[in-house]
């Protein structure tokens, strides 16, 4: 009897403990959103009240927002690039809110040179990329850290307690990486 009493709670711990699906399942690869879906609900790297929001009662390392990607969403529809995305595989460098509003106003040649054709994941990103505009974003790795252009891909924002920019974002038709900056055909290999 005790034995029997032994045997069913070592079943009873192993069971608690063990995966709820086999090891063997294959996890779900199923997307839900291209990337104009994706990107017009990303959320960006956060955003920190910093000296400011002491007088307001925050801590400086408090969250005040994210820095999001509407404005680049909104040239992307104004131009017709939207639509062109959804017609094949693309990787966008995404660039925030706050980096639209620091640059001025996007033309149609600067949102192309933001798109490349093809699934690219941030790991290979370690050449060149022609981008749908037919210009070249020069790929770089300086100071650990990834680069196309001058925008370092998964980029974090350790000052002021930010976050890192999303990067690899997973679309039915692409890749997402959000860049701290827009990247400017005219300066293109400068660095």
């Amino acid at each position: 009897m005790f034995r029997s009493v032994i045997v069913a709670a070592l079943v009873a711990c192993a069971t608690a403990f063990a995966p709820s699906t086999p090891a063997f399942a294959r996890p779900s690869t199923v997307l839900h959103a291209d990337i104009m879906t994706s990107a017009s609900s990303l959320q960006g790297p956060g955003v920190v009240w910093g000296s400011e929001g002491v007088m307001l009662g925050h801590d400086e390392n408090d969250l005040k927002g994210y820095d999001n990607f509407g404005s680049f969403v909104s040239a992307l529809n104004q131009f017709g690039l939207a639509a062109k995305l959804q017609s094949g595989t693309y990787t966008v460098f995404m660039p925030t809110d706050s980096a639209v509003a620091n640059f001025g106003p996007l033309t149609e040649e600067i949102c192309m040179y933001h798109i490349v054709e093809g699934k690219i994941p941030e790991g290979s990103l370690s050449s060149d990329l022609t981008t749908i505009g037919g210009k070249t974003l020069k790929a770089g790795r300086r100071f650990r850290k990834t680069f196309m252009d001058d925008a370092i891909i998964g980029q974090e924002d350790n000052f002021g307690g930010g976050s890192k920019y999303p990067t690899d974002i997973d679309c039915d038709n692409g890749y997402i990486h959000a860049i701290s900056i827009v990247l400017n055909p005219a300066l293109s290999g400068t660095w």
